[in-house]
């Protein structure tokens, strides 16, 4: 199949699709670089598609550290519709913003003509990146969410194990505290993303009205007693139960915390799991002192990160290079890497848990166990807010959490950001 493709590639650049027999470039701007846990696997699925398309196409990577730093620059040239071949959804929902200046290729074709790519979607998959029934994105990541603890820091408090209800999790957050030990790692700058994970889990387990808020793509209205309910929870946590660099700090801070013994919790994804045994940034045995829970009442985070999207180009022969770039990142191949190398859970199914990925990361197994008692699951607010409300989150946290601003005011800032896509 990889051998097919290329020589249509080729065939279409000799049809005078590109620019003569030259190579395609295609710029590549990602956030996946560094220290982030996903760059060994892009890098190693950007240098086998450059060696499988030597001399048609070519990948040139840039480097930008930092998720803000990628959305920002996204936005940028958006605006400026010069956006690269290809774009990573990265749980932001980009899809919608590109899609409203009109400037995404449709995949479907390419999609329904390939009966192996097709097998990869499946119907969360497919919800996630198709818009008015037509397929623009292609994920290769499962947004699987719980949260991390630190059993040797529960123990010292007396704590048996993971909370089964918010009564109980608050209740244990107490009790570390009463310990002398800092219950909670979270943010505020950078979208604050471990902030939005508990902040999510508190709306969608307050109810039926929770979950149908969670399930919506883009809601305009924050002013309702589940998303309230929730800041007033998160206010609390603030000011009672996490560090003191957490109001303005970023993921970095939060990860920082758990990953020193500072903090006893931690949301986040199974991504996070090579961190654990990393000496460069957690200390030697670290990885046996964590436990992964999903969220209290039966709640979990589950539903593809949207994926990869081709943007629309001059040249046809860039964009068709594009759509093989992105068949290559979310193929089964790509999917097993990330699952090996990183410890990320595939988005498709089609995809198995393999034998290696279990013996690489231990709590992977752990957690995919524990995926099995989560009752009530949905996205990430982040990926189903509009991308502008991730700025407001980051602006108005630290008011939240001093108390300047009122859980109220703080929804109301929300749902006034989302009038503005009106």
């Amino acid at each position: 199949m990889k051998r097919i493709l290329s020589l249509l590639l080729a065939v279409v650049m000799v049809l005078g699709l590109g620019s003569a027999l030259a190579e395609i470039k295609l710029d590549y701007p990602t956030f996946q670089v560094g220290v982030n846990t996903a760059a060994p696997v892009i890098a190693q699925l950007v240098e086998e598609f450059n060696a499988l398309h030597a001399g048609q196409v070519v990948i040139q990577v840039e480097e930008i550290p930092g998720d803000a730093n990628y959305i920002d620059k996204i936005k940028v040239l958006l605006n400026a519709k010069d956006l690269p071949p290809v774009i990573y959804g990265a749980g932001y929902n980009l899809l919608d913003l590109a899609l409203a200046s009109d400037l995404l290729v449709d995949l479907t074709p390419y999609v329904e003509a390939d009966p192996e790519w097709q097998a990869m979607y499946n119907d969360k998959a497919l919800e996630v990146n198709s818009r008015d029934g037509k397929i623009y994105g292609s994920s290769a990541e499962g947004n699987t969410i719980g949260y991390f603890y630190n059993k040797e820091l529960f123990e010292q408090a007396g704590i048996a194990g993971p909370a089964k209800t918010w009564d109980e999790f608050f209740a244990q957050l107490d009790t570390l505290k009463a310990a002398g030990i800092t219950p909670l790692s979270m943010d505020t700058a950078d979208s604050a993303w471990v902030t939005s994970l508990w902040m999510g889990a508190l709306i969608a387990t307050s109810g039926e009205a929770g979950q149908a808020f969670m399930a919506q793509m883009m809601p305009d209205d924050y002013n309702t007693p589940e998303v309230i309910g929730a800041l007033e929870k998160i206010q609390k946590m603030f000011q009672e139960y996490t560090t003191f660099d957490a109001v303005g700090g970023k993921y970095e801070n939060a990860a920082n915390a758990f990953l020193s013994g500072q903090t006893a919790m931690i949301a986040n994804g199974p991504w996070m799991i090579g961190d654990f045994s990393d000496t460069t940034k957690a200390p030697e045995g670290f990885a046996d002192k964590v436990g992964v829970a999903i969220y209290p009442e039966g709640f979990a985070y589950d539903e593809p990160i949207q994926g990869y999207l081709v943007t629309r180009q001059q040249d046809s022969a860039v964009e068709q290079a594009a759509v093989e770039m992105v068949k290559y990142f979310t193929g089964v191949h790509a999917q097993t890497v990330a699952l090996e190398k990183q410890g990320m859970l595939p988005a498709s199914t089609q995809v198995e848990i393999t034998q290696t990925a279990k013996d690489n990361f231990p709590l992977l197994a752990e957690f995919v166990v524990a995926l099995e008692g989560a009752v009530i699951r949905s996205a990430t607010t982040q990926a189903t807010m509009y991308p502008n409300l991730l700025d407001i989150m980051s602006a108005e946290l630290p008011n939240l959490a001093s108390g300047a601003m009122t859980p109220e005011q703080f929804a109301q800032a929300l749902t006034e950001g989302a009038a503005k896509n009106k």
